[in-house]
Order: C-alpha cells, then sequence, then structure tokens
C-alpha cells in the first residue's frame, strides 16, 4: 500500500461568486450532484460486501466473484484488481473534469477558479491513489484472505468512501453556479 495523503479539507478554496447566476441555472449545475450519487450507491453495494466478509470469512474469496456479478470487477483474473467498472467510470468521470470541465471553468469563469481547479486536481490524485490501494487489497484478499488482509481492504475502503463524499461534496457545491452559468454539463 502506498502513503496517500490527506485531503486537507481546511485547504480548500472556494470558488467566487458569480453575478446574474439564475436558479434554473443553479438547477442545471446541480447534475454534478446526481452524477456523484450514482457513483455512491455503487460504492454501497461494494461496502454491504465488504460487510458481508465481515460476517463470514470463509466468504472472503467471494467477493472478487460477486464483484464480477455487480460490473464492479475490472476481470481480476487479468487484471488483479477490484474496481471493475466503478473504478473506470470514477477514472473517466475526473478524466472528463479534468480534461473539459476544468479547463472550460477556467477560460469562462476567470483566474477565480484557478486555486480551486487544482485543489481538485489534486483531490482527483487523492482519490486514484486509493483505488489502486483498494484493487491490490481486494487481490490481496483473494491470494490470502486472514484477519490482517481483510482489515487493510476494509480500512483502504472505509477512507475511499469517506475522501469521495467529501471530495464529491466540495466539488459540485463549489462549481455549481459555474457548471450552470456556462452550460458545461
Amino acid at each position: 500500500m502506498t502513503e496517500i495523503p490527506e485531503l486537507n479539507e481546511g485547504a480548500r478554496p472556494r470558488a467566487p461568486k458569480l453575478a446574474n447566476v439564475t436558479s434554473a441555472q443553479r438547477q442545471v449545475g446541480r447534475t454534478l450532484a446526481a452524477i456523484h450519487r450514482l457513483h455512491l450507491r455503487d460504492m454501497a453495494q461494494v461496502k454491504l460486501l465488504i460487510d458481508r466478509i465481515e460476517e463470514d470469512r470463509a466468504a472472503a474469496p467471494g467477493l472478487v466473484a460477486h464483484l464480477g456479478g455487480m460490473g464492479m470487477n475490472r476481470n481480476l483474473q487479468l487484471f488483479g484488481t477490484l474496481c471493475g467498472r466503478e473504478c473506470n467510470h470514477l477514472l473517466f468521470h475526473h478524466g472528463a473534469e479534468e480534461q473539459q470541465i476544468f479547463p472550460a471553468v477556467e477560460s469562462r469563469a476567470g483566474s477565480g477558479f484557478a486555486a480551486l481547479v487544482a485543489k481538485l486536481r489534486e483531490e482527483h490524485l487523492v482519490v486514484h491513489a486509493l483505488l489502486e490501494d483498494l484493487a491490490q487489497g481486494a487481490q490481496a484478499l483473494s491470494d490470502s484472505p486472514d484477519d490482517e488482509t481483510y482489515a487493510s481492504l476494509r480500512d483502504t475502503f472505509n477512507r475511499l468512501h469517506a475522501v469521495l463524499r467529501s471530495h464529491f461534496h466540495y466539488e459540485e457545491t463549489e462549481l455549481e453556479e459555474a457548471l450552470g452559468a456556462f452550460n458545461l454539463i
């Protein structure tokens, strides 16, 4: 497992207020929150599986097989990962933000958003590192379903889940006006 930095929520810059943003534009900006809820729903399914393992340690090898049926497994036999579809969706989601949304926000909303976008990109690196650790933890649990390996996987998942909830809330709150005002979503 890698050493992954904390989010440092206290250092999060805030978005400048944009003038004349309508309630309809804010509603459009809330689309990002709806997308985030879909990711969190899938994470809740993974949490249920991890909890089930805690209840029945004999089921640990079944985690990987069951995740495959949920579309959460990125072909464990070939790549040795847990993330699967949801991990790929998160990576795609962050890629779209970084390649399309963030540059558009910076160019249309001005330099006041530069620090915010830089912080969001920094947080994406934390999420991606946790996804990698989770994938490694799933493979380790499949190879060696003992208490220590399970505890490590559970701890990594819990941290990832907490980081995602915090990051999503920050991102959707701070970008809501810009996304709607500039019709970026």
